[in-house]
């Protein structure tokens, strides 16, 4: 394995380490008692003067961002640029070009709620649990993983949530799903 897929493996080993020790100190809620619900629409989002870098925790109000866009806005959408050489098919995937960023950004009111149980945020991609990206603390984009394969056109959506892997969900915590759109850029 080379030293980038070293450093994969790393990340995503420390991500689901944190996800475990978290969960042990959590009261696990069963299947089909709440908690997760996807937004499906655009809700009302409200702005915040909280201090950027601010702690990730309990009963608060998020959005995502995918690029810097969190897609409540008509004038601005997100969109994930995508690598898929070759004659495009409706099945295709491939990687995100390097440098895209996710992001969460707390709120006053509206977007998701991290509900009473949250340590940490998760952004989820299309089709792909192993490569996630987690965030403890708000405003602290981090990259896209280069190793997720993401769809080579179309839209899908990027779920940022409170509950992922074996860590406990609140019956009120509420995901903020942002809808993207991909571009091939090889195409």
């Amino acid at each position: 394995m080379n030293k980038r897929g070293l450093q994969v493996a790393a990340t995503a080993a420390a991500i689901l380490a944190f996800a475990v020790v978290v969960s042990a100190c959590l009261p696990v809620v069963p299947p089909g008692s709440g908690g997760g619900t996807t937004t499906t629409t655009l809700p009302m989002v409200t702005t915040t003067t909280i201090p950027a870098g601010a702690p990730i925790g309990p009963d608060q109000h998020f959005v995502g961002l995918v690029n810097g866009v969190d897609g409540t806005t008509a004038s601005a959408k997100p969109v994930i640029t995508v690598v898929c050489p070759g004659p495009a098919t409706a099945d295709r995937t491939g990687p995100p070009v390097a440098g895209q960023t996710v992001d969460v950004h707390q709120v006053t009111s509206g977007g998701g709620n991290t509900g009473s149980l949250a340590p940490a945020l998760w952004a989820v991609f299309p089709n792909d649990l192993l490569h996630v990206v987690g965030f403890t603390r708000y405003d602290t984009p981090a990259n896209i993983p280069t190793t997720v394969q993401l769809p080579c056109e179309g839209t899908g959506t990027v779920t940022f949530t409170s509950c992922f892997g074996p860590v406990a969900c609140a019956a009120d915590a509420i995901d903020y799903t942002v809808t993207v759109t991909f571009i091939n850029i090889a195409a």
